[in-house]
């Protein structure tokens, strides 16, 4: 008897995030969330050996193709920065592994799997070598102290805007994704548009370039970028400005606070005269928004799109609905992968809890 586990990853630059059904033949399983940090460090196989934590949802240890990598958690540092030239591919098979890892270790019948990957178009030559390699590694790799192994019955990879084109029912279209590292742009004019010939990615100018033009510097950007997104929701003082109280005095505060407005107008102001420079995102009739750092910008795209603009809303309520301790930017990172995730899925009869990690 085996189980089947589904699994759809959006390899972000600031977590690996997604979606897993994992499903057994009596039609038993449950749905959750992935969410890990996206740090990694390759390692020698004597310090390997050393190494005695255990592995969880949030990091692990692993091997795969005669390498060895700390990921997630366990690979996060104090400091972090961000380059606009990273390509996500180059450790997409260990990022995978280090989630679907966990999952096989904790099921207590074997998995045929099924991965659905998201990677920027801009990487779209290393598409089939990523695609044939995670095939590969899925069969056997080393986790922890374990080897496992599973079933690979499909692994795809897909173009980032992959997941938001399943829902578009308007043409011409625009998708807008606002990442932590870039923004991208998907213009859509008919159903059999092909993503990867209608696609512009500003590279660096996700949450990293307003981050690179405030004047604190987090010595994590991770670390400041969520900050500001819970500072963009509150009210009054928020996160942000808890945060700089311990620093500074309120003068000096509310000072960093203006700085962080005028940064956001500056991003905005170059971004959106790229956006009116391109006549396709112009003449769109539906413009649809994805991405965490969209949180930043709500009022900008109301004001710029004027009525065409879709935050998919009806999709980050269905994972409200299902993960409702998620914070909203939370939620939007979720609906590209929850998109492409739902297109290879069926509701499960009978839904369980998720196992915990130890």
């Amino acid at each position: 008897m085996k189980g089947t586990a589904k699994f759809c990853l959006d390899l972000g630059a600031s977590s690996t995030k997604g979606w897993v059904q994992i499903t057994t033949p009596e039609e038993n399983g449950f749905e959750e969330p992935v969410f890990q940090p996206s740090a990694i460090k390759a390692i020698t196989p004597s310090y390997y050996e050393q190494i005695a934590f255990d592995n969880t949802k949030q990091g692990s240890h692993l091997g795969c193709n005669g390498k060895y990598y700390v990921v997630g958690c366990y690979a996060d540092e104090t400091a972090r920065e961000t380059r606009p030239s990273q390509l996500k591919s180059h450790h997409a098979i260990a990022k995978v592994l280090s989630v679907i890892g966990w999952y096989i270790q904790n099921t207590e019948v074997p998995l045929d799997v099924e991965v659905d990957l998201l990677l920027p178009s801009g990487e779209r030559s290393s598409f089939q070598t990523t695609k044939n390699l995670l095939f590969k590694a899925l069969r056997k790799f080393d986790y922890g102290v374990d080897v496992l192994s599973c079933n690979p019955l499909r692994v795809e990879v897909h173009p980032e805007g992959a997941g938001v084109a399943t829902s578009v029912s308007v043409y011409p279209c625009s998708i807008l994704i606002f990442g932590h590292k870039d923004v991208t742009l998907i213009n859509l004019k008919a159903p059999d548009s092909e993503i990867m010939a209608s696609v512009y990615t500003w590279r660096g100018w996700g949450t990293i370039k307003l981050l690179s033009k405030f004047p604190y510097k987090f010595s994590n950007e991770l670390t400041g970028a969520e900050l500001i997104y819970q500072e963009s929701r509150s009210k009054g003082k928020g996160a942000l400005h808890r945060f700089l109280t311990q620093m500074m005095d309120e003068k000096q505060c509310q000072g960093m606070l203006s700085a962080l407005e005028q940064a956001k107008d500056l991003v905005w102001t170059e971004l959106q005269e790229e956006l009116i420079a391109d006549a396709d995102f112009m003449n769109s009739r539906m413009i649809y928004i994805a991405g965490g750092g969209a949180v930043l910008w709500g009022a900008n795209i109301t004001q710029l799109c004027s009525g065409k603009a879709d935050i998919l809303g009806f999709v980050r309520k269905k994972i409200k609905q299902m993960c409702p301790e998620l914070s909203e930017d939370m939620q939007r990172r979720l609906i590209e992968s929850y998109l492409l995730w739902r297109q290879n899925t069926s509701p499960v009869i009978s839904l369980q809890e998720p196992p915990e990690s130890a």
